[in-house]
């Protein structure tokens, strides 16, 4: 499925790789300056980052199968790249679900260093996922 004339979860890959960086930083801002606006707009980022990340999950799941027939040399790769952007999520929903309920741990230091180890993860898994594109051509037209 396409839009804009990408496949559907290139698209919604940017949208996390945006949103939880911003998180991060308005989670720094709050910490420090302690305006609940900071905090407002880190729980904003943090749910609209969870929401296009696990769609691009699915998404990706997809092209996964693409990958399997048409790119037998990048399966372990896009194996692995998956894995880690969908355990990225994961961790970034827990965060999420803890900030809702407003766990009393949800806005100490350890967080932050959980959010910047997540933030991390996803650079890496996004790097891998560029490689599969740019090296193995997978999701390119007539690649």
């Amino acid at each position: 499925m396409k839009l804009f004339g990408h496949p559907l979860h290139l698209v919604f890959v940017h949208f996390p790789a945006a949103l939880f960086p911003m998180d991060f930083i308005c989670s720094l801002l709050f910490r420090y300056s302690g305006l609940p606006s900071f905090a407002d707009a880190s729980f904003y980022a943090l749910c609209g980052g969870v929401t296009a990340g696990w769609i691009a999950v699915i998404f990706g799941t997809f092209d996964l199968l693409g990958v399997m027939e048409k790119h037998r040399d990048a399966v372990k790769k896009a194996l692995l790249h998956g894995g880690i952007n969908t355990a990225v999520i994961l961790v970034y929903s827990l965060l999420a679900y803890a900030q809702y309920k407003q766990v009393p741990w949800a806005d100490g230091m350890g967080i932050l260093v959980l959010k910047g180890l997540a933030l991390a993860g996803m650079v890496i898994g996004n790097f891998m996922g560029g490689n599969l594109i740019l090296k193995h051509r997978v999701a390119v037209e007539n690649g």
